[in-house]
């Protein structure tokens, strides 16, 4: 029998998330997949990422899944826990398998390649039925992405059910687009994406990505605008890389740039982490683009790291933030 506990009745969390987490298996110093006699093991899912780097910045956080009870699924549960994530509402399903993705590091012009193997993973076969949806009256926000949705009709059945519970709790919900080509198409995942944002209260993602969405080359401002009002009035924020993110909260837009002169290590994980700065300084009550300042510093951290986690302390990212300028753009 599957077992899943649920979190003590006295607990209240800053943000929920749920989603997949794999192991991450990559090549070192850029050596080819098909030659490597080595892998380096870490942990990555966007929804864990997250949750990581909200917990290591002292937010009280809890991440649900389902994970194979064995030794990857507790390797990847003490990972959490290691690092502060509340790991109590696990589904864990024995005779299942953990997803993993592979990475081959490239220079340009070669790029990097990203391969998974995470079909038919526990994570896969979440069911709405797994989570004690309750605890959303003791939690201030829920956190979800466009990945999980894509696993499979039990994961997207799972969200619709989170959006649920999070509105009819009042728990503000965030959605970051987060598209991957290798799980669903555009024309698959357009419909289901404008179905769950138009009911959150937030929406980020990559300009490529909403672009992409809207079969459209529009940017900035208008591209903002037009999701916003495509969305039911959720407030946008829509990173474009060095040239920082630009949001719409219905009023006013905001364009802060991006940190410069970045050395970057690894990309990978960059928009979780900017996702966990934003949202971390939201919940602290900053203002948007104060708070997209922090998810800017908290990314420029994370790429200059191995690994999809932003292994940031506050002290970090207030000192990046300190050395820059507070001149805001709008």
């Amino acid at each position: 029998m599957a077992l899943t506990t649920s979190s003590n009745a006295t607990d209240t969390y800053d943000l929920i998330t749920l989603g997949e987490t794999m192991w991450r298996l990559s090549t070192p110093d850029f050596v080819r997949l098909e030659m490597t006699d080595t892998l380096d093991v870490t942990v990555g899912g966007a929804e864990s990422n997250l949750a990581i780097a909200l917990a290591r910045m002292g937010k009280r956080v809890a991440w649900w899944s389902r994970l194979p009870d064995n030794p990857l699924g507790r390797h990847v549960a003490q990972t959490l826990r290691t690092f502060g994530v509340d790991i109590s509402g696990i589904y864990w399903q024995p005779d299942a398998r953990l997803g993993t993705y592979f990475i081959e590091f490239g220079s340009a012009p070669r790029p990097t390649q990203v391969v998974y193997d995470r079909a038919n993973s526990a994570a896969s076969q979440m069911h709405p039925d797994d989570f004690d949806w309750s605890i959303f009256e003791r939690t201030r926000r829920l956190h979800l992405t466009g990945i999980t949705p894509a696993l499979s009709p039990s994961c997207l059945q799972t969200v619709r059910r989170a959006i649920d519970e999070a509105n009819r709790a009042g728990v503000s919900v965030s959605f970051d687009l987060n598209y991957r080509a290798k799980l669903w198409t555009w024309d698959e995942c357009r419909p289901v994406v404008d179905e769950l944002a138009s009911r959150c209260q937030m929406v980020m993602g990559a300009t490529r990505d909403a672009q992409n969405l809207v079969a459209d080359t529009i940017e900035g401002e208008p591209l903002v605008r037009h999701l916003h009002e495509r969305w039911q009035g959720a407030t946008v924020i829509m990173t474009k890389g060095d040239e920082g993110p630009v949001a719409f909260d219905g009023h006013e837009f905001y364009h802060v740039p991006a940190f410069t002169g970045v050395q970057v290590v690894d990309r990978i994980g960059a928009g979780d982490a900017f996702d966990a700065g934003l949202l971390c300084a939201l919940l602290d009550g900053t203002t948007l683009p104060e708070a997209m300042r922090y998810g800017n510093a908290v990314a420029a951290l994370k790429m200059t790291m191995f690994g999809d986690i932003a292994l940031v302390r506050r002290d970090e990212v207030e000192a990046l933030l300190a050395e820059e300028s507070t001149d805001i753009k709008r």
